[in-house]
C-alpha cells in the first residue's frame, strides 16, 4: 500500500475552499498569498502546477513532506521532509517575494538565485541544511527582526 499524499493541485484547491465561497470564489492563481503549509495527508512532491500562481508574492510550504524544489514551475519543494531542495524554475513565479520552507527536512538549496530580483525573505529554519549556496546571490533578502540580510536565511 503506497503512502497516502496531497498533490500541489489538490493543495491549491484545499486553498481555493477554504479561503472562497460560493459568493466569492478563491482563485489560487491571483491571490498574492497562497497557503499550502501543513496539509493533510502532507504534500510529498512538487510539481509544475505551482507555475499557475503568477500573482503570488508570499508562497507557504512549510510542514509538509516534500523530498525536494524541482522548480517551481514544476515545483518540487519539501516542507517536512526535505533532503534536497532544488529551486530551478522559480523565475516562473516572477513576482515572489517570500518563500516559506521551514521545518523540513532540506539539507541543500540551490538555485534560489533565480528569484534574486524579487525575494525578500526566505523562511527555512528547522531544517538539516547543509550549505547556503546561492543565497549569497539574493541582494534583496532581508529580515525585519535581524540586522544583516543573511541572517535572514535562518529566519
Amino acid at each position: 500500500m503506497g503512502f497516502v499524499q496531497t498533490s500541489i493541485k489538490d493543495a491549491i484547491k484545499n486553498f481555493e475552499t477554504k479561503y472562497g465561497t460560493p459568493e466569492e470564489p478563491c482563485v489560487a492563481a491571483e491571490q498574492e498569498k497562497v497557503l499550502l503549509f501543513g496539509q493533510m495527508p502532507p504534500i510529498v512532491k512538487m510539481d509544475n502546477t505551482l507555475s499557475t500562481l503568477k500573482a503570488c508574492k508570499h508562497l507557504a510550504l512549510s510542514s509538509n513532506c516534500i523530498e525536494k524544489i524541482t522548480g517551481i514551475k514544476g515545483c518540487g519543494m519539501d516542507p517536512n521532509a526535505v533532503s534536497s531542495v532544488v529551486v530551478k524554475g522559480l523565475k516562473l513565479l516572477e513576482s515572489l517575494e517570500i518563500l516559506s520552507l521551514g521545518r523540513n527536512q532540506i539539507k541543500k538549496l540551490d538555485g534560489v538565485e533565480d528569484v534574486s530580483e524579487t525575494l525578500q525573505e526566505l523562511w527555512i529554519s528547522y531544517n538539516l541544511l547543509t550549505s547556503l549556496r546561492g543565497v549569497e546571490k539574493l541582494s534583496k533578502l532581508r529580515c525585519p527582526h535581524h540586522r544583516r540580510p543573511f541572517q535572514a536565511v535562518l529566519c
